[in-house]
């Protein structure tokens, strides 16, 4: 399954599909070794003979019924014309904390790799952007003397003046100012030395993150590869270093506390 982002806006291939090039070799893997000394395949393969290209088709198909994807359609050409009112612009922006995680960038070289801790990512359910009510999940972005000042917690309120952005179809406010912080009584969910720590100590998750929902140690990580092969994708990083999360400790510890000595799918 894939995002609605990404059929409509990154390939726009809902109609037509899209056509992807996967470049391949034919002794990579087998025991045998690369007469140019390469250990991956990469752009200064294309005159050699083991090179070859796998040709892939992509074609789309919705989920939901015609009448449905039309309103859908209609509704996203409503959204397009509001986010460009406001896209690029210092706006008045407030909502309740419902999560804080560490923004990580992952980027990869061959086979080096640095992550990196680009601030950190407070998470809305909803909220209010100028005076429109946005009823989806959207990000502020702030760094680590924010996260020093005020320890963001679950349910804590914000008012402030910040700059919408989109990245990757997600909406995110950057460089508040003017900031109105209101505590409640949760405490802080997370500090910045628990973040440092995590991006050393944690993995991506392999299986079905879906389990991973609502859990304080999971974030998105944004991989960006250089070489072999130029891509961009993000995925769910786990900062206490659990890969597998049907195996999570602390989901199963959660589910003991929840169900007692009750069966319990998990």
């Amino acid at each position: 399954m894939v995002s609605p982002y990404h059929v409509l806006e990154q390939k726009r291939c809902l109609q037509e599909g899209c056509v992807h090039f996967i470049w391949k070799c034919k002794i990579y893997g087998k025991d045998f070794n690369c007469p140019r000394g390469f250990k991956h395949v990469g752009r200064n393969c294309g005159d050699c003979k083991h090179y070859y290209e796998e040709k892939v088709c992509y074609k789309p198909e919705p989920q939901i019924s015609d009448t449905e994807m039309s309103a859908y359609l209609a509704q996203l050409e409503d959204y397009r014309y509001w986010l460009s009112t406001v896209i690029d612009k210092r706006v008045p922006f407030s909502g309740e904390i419902s999560g804080v995680f560490p923004s990580l960038l992952k980027i990869v070289d061959y086979e080096k790799s640095e992550t990196r801790l680009n601030g950190f990512l407070i998470r809305f359910e909803k909220a209010h952007i100028g005076y429109d009510l946005f009823a989806d999940r959207l990000y502020l972005q702030v760094g680590q003397r924010f996260i020093r000042k005020y320890s963001p917690a679950e349910r804590d309120y914000i008012e402030c003046q910040a700059v919408l952005k989109t990245d990757r179809g997600r909406v995110v406010m950057i460089n508040p100012t003017r900031i109105e912080y209101t505590n409640g009584d949760n405490l802080p969910l997370i500090d910045y030395s628990r973040a440092l720590v995590g991006r050393t100590t944690g993995v991506i998750v392999k299986d079905n993150c879906a389990l991973c929902k609502g859990c304080p140690y999971g974030a998105l990580m944004d991989v960006v590869i250089i070489r072999p092969q130029p891509n961009q994708y993000r995925r769910f990083y786990c900062l206490r270093g659990i890969e597998i999360a049907r195996e999570c400790p602390i989901r199963l510890e959660a589910k003991i506390r929840l169900y007692g000595n009750e069966p319990a799918e998990i």
